[in-house]
């Protein structure tokens, strides 16, 4: 079984194909889903791409819960290359507690960096989705290329590090948990 990653508030949970209509609803919303690689809104087909996703040794998909199992967001760790790994499919629900961005945020990286021991990150962010590019560059991630569509940020364990003292109060006091300390899954 794929981790577990806790946090103060929330918790990422592995997807299954239970959670294909929540990934639909998020994913083909008009805003919601604007900065996103089109989704066909075809519940047969986003099971199979999940049942696929799960496959994987290497890629996560998660669906984000807060304390009451209540599913409010969704984030993906994929397109692994060396020792760098890329995140996305960042999205959140109306019903997400008040610290979603960063808290979830923080936990990408406290599982990928100290869970999963990958020094670097890789993302792009789509032209136009300034909130998200303005929250990677407050993390100091670089802007190292464009396209038409996307800018592409790098981002390393040692920015994190000197950024994470700036938002400890937002992870638990141990490190991001795997499923070994994780509460009874329901």
């Amino acid at each position: 079984m794929k981790p577990y990653v806790r946090g103060k508030s929330i918790f990422f949970r592995e997807i299954n194909c239970d959670d294909a209509e929540f990934v639909l609803g998020l994913r083909t919303d008009p805003e919601k889903g604007k900065f996103l690689s089109l989704t066909p809104n075809d519940v047969a087909k986003q099971k199979e791409f999940i049942t696929t996703y799960a496959q994987s040794k290497t890629d996560f998909y998660f669906i984000i819960c807060d304390w009451n199992w209540n599913r409010v967001g969704t984030v993906r760790l994929y397109d692994i290359q060396g020792d760098s790994f890329s995140w996305g499919s960042w999205i959140k629900a109306e019903n997400a507690p008040k610290n979603f961005a960063i808290e979830s945020a923080l936990l990408v990286y406290e599982f990928a960096f100290f869970s999963l021991h990958y020094p670097k990150v890789h993302f792009d962010v789509r032209k136009g989705n300034d909130r998200v590019i303005d929250f990677h560059k407050k993390f100091d991630a670089t802007i190292v290329g464009e396209d038409e569509l996307n800018f592409y940020f790098h981002y390393n364990l040692e920015a994190y590090l000197k950024i994470r003292q700036k938002y400890l109060r937002f992870l638990p006091t141990t490190e991001a948990m795997t499923n070994e300390d994780s509460p009874t899954n329901r």
